[in-house]
């Protein structure tokens, strides 16, 4: 069986921007990445009443602020590691972005059919094989009802039968495959809205920009998503 994972980004400042992440991995899998996040996270005190997200990873105002920044870095390495073995990924990511969004819902459920469709490998032959399940973030403007339909003729075209109905839980410490596909999806929009921040670039001498936040952000996130070692990207024109 495969389980799919979906987590979108935005950024405050680019109000354009549209990011949807979908990570795939086979239940063969989920039980050791789940259990190594949830021991990584216990282990550096991370308190659990609190999600471990991308949002978190540079803030000192969010998350669990007893944990510092260079911790919380620390620990997304650690966990980005868990999706990769020696000979080949566990987990599969795909990351589709647009920079001129008009309407987040439309583009959420237009682009993620096919990303459905790029993650999904082709049915192993087996009992339980060619069934999926579909974890969505929870989004106030969208149903669940609303992402089955779309996604829906993806699943069965690639000759899978979903499991029971998507579900659209609130990401927390126990949602491991969402928060996943949230980091990948706050590093990926982080590195293209700051790579991308002509103003930025332009109003601040060359020898200074080692010391700006952004510019941190933006070389940390670099760093981190370098540790991913299946993510496919793509950009709505």
């Amino acid at each position: 069986m495969e389980l799919v994972f979906v987590d979108e980004s935005g950024d405050t400042k680019f109000e354009g921007y549209f990011g949807l992440c979908v990570a795939a991995v086979n239940v063969a899998h989920y039980k050791g990445i789940k259990e190594g996040f949830q021991s990584i996270l216990r282990e550096s005190e991370w308190d659990e009443t609190i999600e471990f997200k991308g949002s978190h990873l540079f803030s000192a105002s969010k998350g669990d602020t007893n944990v510092t920044i260079e911790s919380r870095i620390d620990i997304a390495s650690k966990v980005l590691d868990l999706n990769k073995s020696s000979s080949n990924a566990r987990m599969r990511f795909h990351y589709v972005r647009h920079h001129n969004c008009e309407d987040p819902k439309d583009e959420y459920l237009a682009c993620l059919p096919l990303l459905i469709e790029k993650a999904l490998l082709k049915p192993k032959k087996g009992k339980g094989k060619d069934v999926v399940a579909v974890s969505c973030d929870f989004r106030n403007d969208i149903k669940a009802r609303e992402i089955q339909e779309a996604i829906l003729p993806k699943v069965t075209g690639k000759g899978y039968t979903l499991l029971e109905e998507v579900t659209t839980p609130h990401s927390n410490f126990e949602t491991v495959g969402i928060l996943y596909a949230d980091i990948v999806s706050y590093l990926s929009a982080r590195i293209d809205t700051i790579s991308n921040d002509v103003e930025l670039f332009e109003n601040i001498p060359p020898d200074q920009l080692e010391n700006i936040g952004k510019v941190k952000k933006l070389k940390s996130s670099q760093t981190l998503i370098k540790r991913v070692k299946s993510l496919d990207r793509y950009i709505v024109e």
